[in-house]
């Protein structure tokens, strides 16, 4: 039997999923945190879930953008 790995990010139907409460939400219930545009090259953004409040930051391409 073949085990699938969870999808955080599904960009066909724009939705991601809550790695603590594992609700699939629309992007847009997804909070991005500020970050400073100096530092924001460096950094990875941190979201957090419109259901249960959890901080995420998905690894850099999970969200389809490209790694610098």
């Amino acid at each position: 039997m073949e085990q699938t790995l969870p999808v955080l990010v599904n960009r066909q139907s724009r939705t991601m999923t809550c790695p603590r409460c594992e609700r699939e939400q629309p992007m847009r219930d997804f909070v991005m945190l500020g970050m400073s545009p100096f530092y924001a090259s460096q950094l990875v953004p941190i979201f957090r879930c419109g259901g249960c409040s959890h901080l995420f930051a998905p690894r850099p391409g999970a969200l389809g953008e490209r790694e610098q």
